[in-house]
């Protein structure tokens, strides 16, 4: 039998009770629109797949194939190269010195070459995802996990979402303070070792509120007696779950209601849920009911929906130029 300890180190419950959710989405996102001298830049979502089917699957960042580590050097390198240009720059105002016009040219080229070059090796090498598969009810690896025998529609190694748990755990940090982490794997960790994944919190810290808001938005992805929760993150894939789709019918929910919502104030009803969570009693507390018609709650302002600036746009060709950034 199953240890389930809310609050403290060990298996957390597949039950959700703070029940408010909020997963933030630019839908009129402008900014890819401007690309600037990254002629490739739409090579660098890697993760198109799951991304374009969001009411299926949501992904378990498991950090960067260490290889991509190596994609950094260039930028690092370019980065220096334009200090040394500064410098140059500097020093030219007061020397007689001919100014080095061949460090302006290798700066600026080895930055544009690099800047469309990882777009393409981004590409070619995949990304260590975990990702959960709502409508199969399985829980998948892009990686390799020695002794997984079960394979997915994409061909991955998968386990059925019942062994899937997350784990409570902690670490000292500052002196006397202890730091808490969502684990998630097989329940069978000696089995498949490979599987551990600390979940992607906030931040470092002594509540472990953040550990149990990350666990509580998978479990209920994964859900199949109730919709997608009604967040920016699955609005334009709501109508692509029956499950969800009914739902949104009987209750007449508005059309594209997220979509006139602004980041900022996405982030502002973010911020206003979290407020809640941590006076929250997360072992004894009363079970929230879900906020399943925000159009009730919320009203959109989209006089606040972020523009594509001249500012933006001579920001953006600055890095990319001195860095090497997309």
């Amino acid at each position: 039998m199953q240890k389930n300890n809310y609050l403290g180190v060990g298996i957390m419950a597949k039950k959700t009770k703070f029940n408010r959710f909020f997963e933030y989405r630019s839908i009129k996102n402008i900014y890819h629109e401007f690309k600037g001298l990254c002629f490739l830049y739409d090579w660098l979502d890697t993760n198109k797949l799951y991304e374009n089917q969001r009411e299926k699957y949501k992904l378990v960042p498991c950090g960067n194939n260490p290889i991509k580590a190596i994609l950094f050097g260039p930028m690092a390198i370019g980065a220096v190269l334009s200090l040394l240009l500064l410098i140059a720059c500097v020093v030219a105002t007061y020397s007689e010195e001919p100014f080095p016009w061949w460090l302006v040219v290798l700066t600026f080229c080895w930055n544009l070459f690099f800047l469309n070059l990882l777009p393409i090796t981004a590409r070619y090498i995949p990304d260590r995802v975990m990702y959960l598969d709502r409508q199969n009810q399985t829980v998948g690896f892009t990686f390799d996990i020695p002794g997984c025998e079960q394979r997915d529609d994409l061909g991955n190694c998968c386990f059925k979402w019942e062994e899937i748990v997350c784990r409570l755990t902690s670490k000292m940090g500052a002196p006397g303070v202890m730091n808490y982490f969502p684990e998630i794997s097989h329940i069978d960790q000696e089995k498949y070792p490979k599987t551990i994944v600390t979940g992607s919190v906030v931040e470092l810290s002594a509540n472990p509120v953040h550990c149990y808001l990350l666990w509580e938005c998978y479990v209920r992805f994964m859900d199949l007696s109730k919709p997608l929760p009604d967040v920016p993150v699955y609005e334009q894939h709501r109508h692509l779950d029956p499950i969800t789709a009914e739902f949104d019918k009987k209750n007449n929910r508005p059309s594209d209601f997220w979509v006139d919502f602004s980041i900022e104030q996405q982030i502002e009803i973010r911020d206003e849920i979290l407020e809640d969570a941590f006076p929250f009693d997360w072992l004894k507390g009363k079970v929230n009911d879900e906020i399943t018609k925000p159009w009730q709650h919320w009203k959109a302002e989209p006089e606040r929906i972020e523009q594509l600036t001249w500012k933006y746009k001579v920001k953006r060709l600055l890095v990319q130029l001195f860095i090497g950034f997309p």
